[in-house]
């Protein structure tokens, strides 16, 4: 076990989050609750203590059908996001949010723990309805992404002034 995922370990107990660890892995599984769904969040070290991962899973399935127009809205999302990726495996519709940080020197700090988590659960909020809309209510990839992004300018606006 490697002083990174040690330092993970130590902020979930310390922040009282409920998860599973694997130590074999270096890996923790979540459920978390976000605004619109329940997320699994899973975050890892890897072997060498230089990459921290955040991976954050949808709750649903894209249907094959789906996957063409939800490729293209995650393509238009993640043409835009600073901090992050969206990402779809095409064989079986696992729709997820990735997060990367690589680790100086082994050291993981409770900041970025913390951004990683919460941007992670922060885009999946934003975006699944957007995803949700593209597959079961047929709108237009761009055009689902374009009203989540719309939105959080106007709230970004609001909360300035």
């Amino acid at each position: 076990m490697n002083a990174a995922y040690e330092r993970l370990v130590q902020h979930l107990d310390e922040n009282e989050v409920k998860y599973r660890a694997n130590s074999d892995t270096s890996s923790i599984c979540a459920d978390v609750q976000g605004d619109n769904c329940t997320f699994r969040l899973m975050a890892l070290v890897d072997d060498d203590g230089e990459l921290f991962q955040v991976f954050g899973y949808s709750p649903i399935r894209v249907p094959e059908g789906g996957r063409p127009a939800i490729a293209e809205a995650i393509t238009r999302a993640n043409y835009a996001l600073k901090y992050g990726k969206f990402e779809l495996d095409f064989n079986d519709g696992e729709l997820r949010y990735q997060i990367s940080q690589m680790l100086l020197d082994g050291e993981l700090d409770d900041a970025i723990i913390g951004r990683a988590f919460g941007a992670t659960m922060a885009m999946l909020d934003c975006y699944l309805p957007a995803f949700l809309s593209v597959i079961y209510g047929n709108e237009l990839p761009q055009d689902a992404i374009r009203h989540v992004e719309q939105s959080e300018a106007t709230q970004d606006d609001s909360e300035v002034e």
